[in-house]
């Protein structure tokens, strides 16, 4: 049976390229493929891999109305990284496609692939190398050093292995893809693994700054009681009071602030006085709501990141920041950091015992780990090893500050010798009104694996990239598919290479992207 399993592979080659030969007119190679794609469970993938790795299954799935037929394997590196791959049937188109995963992972997440899967990608997926829920996993150092880094590694090296014995042919070119914890992964996998991707689409890096932030803005509006200081009411003052200070900032009153960077709105013209109750703040709100929008400081008063939280997101505040009859969305991240990832000698029990004017802002070994080397240029192997890299973030992210992506971006201009100097690597886009990776009162659907495409394999670089409004979101975990229907377009908007921003020119129909010019 080994043997016929072996043969069976060694065609593999012969037998998946008559398949593709024939793609429309029936296949008659269907059986010999699936027991291609069965035998992949009988190869031995450790070596390659650099770890045990046993193929726990692999067989064909049908395919559907949504998805092309594929072989699925499924893995485990050890010692608890577990993997599944998706490889089509018929006509791959070459590429591979690493996904990322969200807050601690945990799981397998594979309606993250589902739209490269559908334009004939490799596709997989990893958990990371833990199942729990909670933090726990984080004492063991094997189970925090694959949610670091490793995991997406090994399970990069898997995708490729398998896919060469698959198709008998290596892929032509490697992309990742992630937001948040997923952006995480990409910003690390570029610095500490060069040679792992073509090209890399980083979203709102879970990492520098942004958990500090997070705790920094949820302590600022907390009482000792527990209590929020800005609620919801004060959340809806503050942010009219944004947009009837910011919002024709670019041109265009949209509810949409364009460039928090040039409101220079100040909370403290919505004190409280006796002309406007209900339409004001008291100084304990004002307060509050400086601190978030300047971001945590240093023991000495000054700025540990660039930023906190963007003028234009406060309506983001109501889910992550306010505590209401349950507690507020960033909570259980900032008890996390407390409780096991800030590196600090005698952890805070609770926001209330944290006092960020004596104890220096700790990031966790997790956040500190993508490194930029002592000179600040680490990020020149990926550029070697002709890698490109793309940050997004949003200015209204409720979750991650823009000032994780702002500051990777800025700290690699200066040690690299400016913004034009990283222009044919390294790029970042910054989304105006889009919270944490979607949603929000701004465009959310941006077709980055396509513009990747274009740069990696054309060389040709973005420089102007389009997000769109629609009316329907994806499904959960999935991403928007493109092109998109044109009847589920609410507006456009160019977004240009930071920091740049763009600016309706007064033109014509502003809910289309070609009206709007960059500034």
């Amino acid at each position: 049976m080994l043997r016929a399993m072996s043969l069976l592979i060694g065609l593999a080659p012969m037998l998946s390229g008559a398949a593709w030969a024939i793609e429309g007119m029936g296949n008659p190679w269907e059986t010999v493929d699936d027991a291609v794609c069965a035998g992949l469970k009988l190869t031995d993938f450790s070596t390659d891999s650099g770890g045990a790795v046993s193929i726990t299954s692999a067989g064909r799935v049908a395919d559907t109305k949504d998805l092309p037929g594929y072989c699925r394997v499924v893995a485990t590196i050890a010692p608890k990284n577990n993997v599944e791959i998706r490889l089509p049937i018929s006509g791959w188109n070459g590429r591979v496609l690493m996904a990322g995963c969200g807050g601690l992972c945990g799981k397998i997440q594979m309606a993250r692939t589902d739209d490269a899967l559908a334009r004939k990608y490799a596709v997989a997926h990893t958990d990371m190398g833990h199942t729990e829920d909670d933090v726990n996993f984080a004492d063991d150092p094997q189970l925090l050093e694959d949610f670091a880094h490793r995991s997406t590694h090994v399970a990069t090296v898997l995708l490729k292995a398998v896919t060469k014995a698959y198709y008998n042919r290596q892929h032509e070119h490697a992309y990742f893809r992630g937001c948040s914890t997923g952006g995480r992964q990409g910003l690390t996998a570029a610095l500490m693994y060069p040679d792992d991707y073509d090209g890399i689409i980083a979203g709102a890096p879970a990492a520098g700054p942004a958990v500090p932030n997070i705790v920094w803005a949820l302590k600022a509006n907390t009482r000792a009681d527990g209590s929020s200081i800005l609620d919801t009411t004060a959340i809806t003052i503050l942010h009219k009071a944004v947009l009837g200070a910011c919002d024709l900032d670019d041109g265009r009153k949209d509810g949409i602030v364009g460039h928090p960077p040039s409101c220079a709105f100040d909370p403290a013209a919505m004190t409280c006085d006796k002309g406007k109750p209900g339409e004001c703040l008291t100084l304990e709100q004002v307060d509050a709501a400086r601190k978030i929008y300047a971001g945590v400081p240093n023991p000495d008063g000054t700025k540990y990141a660039s930023q906190g939280y963007s003028k234009g997101g406060e309506l983001g505040w109501l889910r992550t920041l306010v505590r209401t009859d349950k507690p507020a969305g960033m909570e259980g991240v900032a008890r996390n950091y407390l409780r096991r990832f800030a590196d600090m000698p005698s952890p805070p029990q609770t926001l209330a015992d944290l006092d960020f004017a004596k104890t220096p802002v700790r990031l966790a070994a997790v956040d500190a780990l993508p490194s930029f080397g002592s000179d600040g240029k680490r990020l020149a192997a990926f550029e070697k090893a002709g890698g490109k890299l793309l940050l997004y973030h949003s200015w209204s992210d409720d979750s991650l500050t823009p000032a994780t992506a702002i500051d990777v971006y800025s700290a690699h201009a200066r040690a690299m010798g400016g913004n034009e100097r990283l222009d044919p690597f390294f790029k970042l886009f910054m989304i105006p009104g889009m919270f944490h990776c979607q949603g929000g009162d701004g465009p959310d659907a941006v077709d980055f694996l396509s513009a990747m495409e274009t740069w990696v394999e054309k060389k040709s670089e973005p420089e102007k990239l389009i997000a769109f409004k629609t009316k329907q979101k994806p499904p959960v975990d999935s991403l928007h598919r493109f092109p998109l229907p044109p009847d589920q377009v609410l507006f456009s908007r160019p977004l240009y290479p930071f920091p740049a921003s763009a600016k309706f020119s007064g033109q014509g129909d502003a809910s289309s992207a070609s009206t709007w010019l960059k500034n």
